[in-house]
């Protein structure tokens, strides 16, 4: 019979103060079994995370993934939510260490945990949501400062060319981003447009 293990996968932020006592108390839990993702902001995908991708690979059926809490994960309810509904699909158990939560496949305790994370993802979006079109109203009251708001912003073309020039290396795109102080997004756009003019 194949033994079962507990896997930690903990992501360190510079704004956790006791991220030293935390790295303590889930290498103790896991008997070092602990993948430690480090300079990687909260809105990236799982999928480009290479520490979570290897901590993922050592899961099997039965097998428990330890985090500290959900943040762990992402930022909001809905990727925790997502990734903790395919860990259990998979047999896999989730336990978070701060407030002790234990999300176990097929267990009924679990599915009101996972519903009450639902309800708080619907309630996110919503608010999101409500804010975006209570400023647009706002906005729209003021046509001078709708027409500045959504003129768009002028290419930062120095940033712009540093990230090309950050292409052409081995980083991967998140470390270019905290390179350059870019939002991920801009450097995928700017990647984009650089493959567009090699293509030609």
């Amino acid at each position: 019979m194949t033994q079962t293990q507990i896997i930690g996968y903990l992501r360190v932020s510079p704004k956790v103060e006791d991220i030293d006592n935390r790295i303590e108390v889930m290498t103790n839990e896991t008997q070092a079994d602990l993948y430690i993702e480090r300079g990687i902001r909260g809105n990236v995908p799982l999928n480009e995370r290479p520490q979570f991708q290897k901590a993922y690979a050592q899961l099997n059926a039965g097998d428990t993934l330890l985090i500290w809490w959900m943040t762990d994960f992402g930022l909001g309810f809905k990727l925790a939510y997502e990734v903790i509904t395919d860990l259990l699909d998979k047999g896999i158990m989730v336990k978070t260490y701060h407030q002790n939560l234990t999300f176990k496949p097929s267990d009924e305790q679990t599915e009101a945990m996972l519903r009450l994370m639902k309800g708080y993802e619907e309630i996110e979006t919503y608010q999101r949501l409500m804010a975006a079109e209570l400023g647009r109203r706002k906005l729209k009251g003021n046509q001078e400062e709708w027409q500045a708001k959504f003129k768009g912003r002028r290419a930062n073309h120095q940033l712009h060319q540093r990230i090309a020039d950050l292409l052409t290396s081995d980083k991967t795109l998140q470390a270019i981003a905290d390179e350059t102080g870019a939002s991920i997004s801009t450097v995928k756009r700017v990647k984009a447009k650089f493959l567009n003019k090699t293509a030609h």
